[in-house]
């Protein structure tokens, strides 16, 4: 099940093969976990259980597609980029 479940055009699902089959992009995505709240803006009127089914669905689609995912727990933003750091200087070795 996709959010929202809109229709996947013919166009974008094209545009996804390519990506994936020319491998544009890096087999790592950084998985950036909830803070267990969401604030509402303006621009940001999702719930957090409306978070936590988007973020389940972008799981789901970058596994189908064979993507790694790289775990950022939650935490303050330096915490979250010390994590980052660590990782990617672990991948330079």
């Amino acid at each position: 099940m996709r959010y929202l479940q809109p229709p996947v055009g013919t166009v974008v699902q094209a545009e996804v093969e390519r990506v994936v089959r020319e491998q544009v992009y890096e087999r790592e995505v950084l998985l950036v976990r909830p803070l267990g709240f969401v604030v509402a803006t303006t621009a940001r009127r999702i719930s957090y259980e409306d978070s936590l089914a988007f973020q389940a669905m972008h799981e789901t689609v970058y596994s189908e597609h064979g993507f790694e995912f790289v775990d950022v727990p939650a935490g303050s933003t330096s915490e979250r980029v010390a994590a980052v750091e660590a990782h990617l200087r672990s991948n330079l070795r």
